[in-house]
């Protein structure tokens, strides 16, 4: 008997939604907001330096990443989820391309932290790993045989 289990990215249903949350930001009528779907403060972080961003981090709930000559300031709202906060000099449709292909980087650190839990958990309940194969989209399927 064998068990097979495939992780996509996490969130590719929400990706699309992302240039639909742009709003004006509250308190600064030079700078606009735009939700992200991103939650994790350490995956953000690997996913703007993979990105080649510099980062500043002004505290755990706020960072500064530099684009070039661009800043962009990341903070977390009242529900967890990150915002950034962009300069209206920058074109929306720029922020939200630049947000896409962060987010996603951020999913596939998702995955990865999500496969390596996965593999741990499974070698402690029992599961033998049989084989993994990773598709074109960056999805993996793995194969597990019940050895218990």
């Amino acid at each position: 008997m064998s068990i097979e289990l495939v992780l996509i990215p996490v969130g590719i249903a929400v990706a699309h939604s992302v240039g639909s949350l742009i709003e004006s930001h509250k308190n600064d009528r030079n700078t606009y907001k735009i939700q992200t779907v991103m939650k994790q403060q350490h995956l953000l972080q690997k996913a703007l330096q993979q990105y080649g961003c510099e980062i500043n981090e002004m505290n755990h709930q706020n960072y500064q990443t530099i684009v070039g000559d661009i800043k962009i300031y990341f903070q977390q709202n009242d529900s967890g989820v990150f915002e950034a906060v962009f300069d209206k000099s920058v074109a929306k449709e720029d922020a939200v391309e630049f947000l896409d292909h962060l987010h996603s980087e951020y999913k596939y650190l998702i995955q990865q932290e999500t496969y390596k839990r996965l593999l741990k958990q499974a070698s402690e309940k029992g599961l033998e790993l049989e084989s993994e194969e990773i598709q074109q989209d960056r999805s993996i399927v793995l194969t597990f045989n019940v050895t218990n």
